[in-house]
């Protein structure tokens, strides 16, 4: 049975529909204006015949009126461009994600013709924003793929950019002892789960006992808010592992 430890934080990903033509939407944004680009298609009929479908609903920030607008936009693009990298061709701006759109939808015709056998398939990106204030703006983008198997490919990217350089805010910005960290976030979970010091983790389904720096995570104003994605510490059955480590507890070992 998969689980998610999602502990403090209330996220809501909304699925829109738009043909596949790029529209904005304004989100609320107290300090950086940023713009929602929403994609959407379909493969036609759909369903068809056998009951196959493949349908793409995305939406991704886009930062307009900031001095650092273009470098934090290169940065989500990069991460987008991760995402969809099966997909030709490449992603330089968003202007090609429409082709990639195409790609997806083609490939899903192409099988479909190979099998006897339905082909529901389903590209879904969508993003929340965590913070944004003069310290930092903090993107979640949650990546949802499905093109048959047992599972879909569920992902979280979290983006952390300072506002007034407009580059991706990495550990070493923030943190003076990644050892001490480790030991933090695995002890937090402990607590959280009330797992004694004496329990093997991996008795529970994870790799080990001591886990690495995880790859997303953003300092939000309530603590150290981070995300492990499934195969990161564990099997898929694990699921995503969310962690909210209290400011307090994180204060110490942040840089001044």
């Amino acid at each position: 049975m998969s689980s998610s430890y999602l502990l403090i934080l209330p996220f809501c990903f909304f699925l829109f529909a738009c043909q596949n033509k790029p529209s904005d939407e304004r989100n609320e944004s107290p300090v950086i204006p940023v713009t929602t680009k929403k994609f959407s298609s379909k493969s036609t009929p759909c369903p068809d015949s056998l009951i196959s479908c493949a349908e793409v609903e995305i939406k991704v920030p886009f930062i307009l009126d900031h001095p650092s607008a273009d470098l934090m936009n290169q940065s989500i693009l990069k991460e987008l461009s991760m995402i969809m990298e099966n997909l030709p061709p490449d992603l330089n701006s968003l202007q090609d994600i429409p082709t990639k759109i195409d790609s997806f939808i083609s490939q899903h015709r192409s099988f479909s013709k190979e099998v006897d056998f339905p082909q529901l398939w389903s590209f879904k990106i969508n993003f929340d924003i965590l913070e944004n204030n003069d310290n930092s703006l903090s993107i979640l983008l949650n990546s949802n793929i499905y093109t048959g198997g047992a599972h879909p490919l569920n992902d979280i990217s979290i983006l952390t950019f300072n506002p007034d350089t407009g580059k991706k805010v990495i550990f070493s910005d923030i943190l003076k002892d990644k050892k001490s960290l480790k030991s933090l976030i695995v002890q937090e979970f402990r607590r959280k789960r009330n797992l004694s010091d004496a329990v093997n983790l991996t008795d529970k389904g994870f790799y080990s006992n001591e886990w690495p720096l995880p790859k997303n995570f953003a300092l939000l104003a309530q603590g150290l808010y981070i995300v492990y994605n499934a195969y990161e510490i564990g099997p898929y059955v694990l699921g995503t592992t969310e962690l909210l480590i209290p400011i307090d507890a994180i204060k110490p070992l942040l840089k001044d």
